[in-house]
């Protein structure tokens, strides 16, 4: 997954917040997939594409006052979304 590559969820593709964090749902294949953090399920609503990755992650970071380790934590999870064709680069 490249970080300055900007990011947005695919086509057909809903995000749902849950108490345990979060619930991906792809409407072509009709499988859930689950996030398991709140800060994830929130960054990954929130893809939309604009910025670059890198970018997306320290704006959310620093909105959150979150550590800087979670970026790295969201560039694993977002390179997986992106094996399953959940979240898709944007062609610029």
């Amino acid at each position: 997954m490249n970080s300055r590559v900007r990011y947005q969820l695919a086509d057909r593709v809903a995000v749902r917040a849950e108490r345990f964090g979060g619930l991906v749902y792809h409407y072509d294949d009709r499988r859930l997939y689950f996030l398991h953090s709140h800060e994830l399920t929130d960054f990954v609503t929130e893809l939309t594409g604009e910025v670059p990755l890198d970018q997306a992650i320290e704006a959310f970071r620093a909105q959150r006052s979150l550590p800087t380790e979670i970026g790295e934590t969201i560039l694993k999870s977002l390179a997986a979304l992106e094996r399953l064709r959940l979240v898709v680069p944007v062609a610029t």
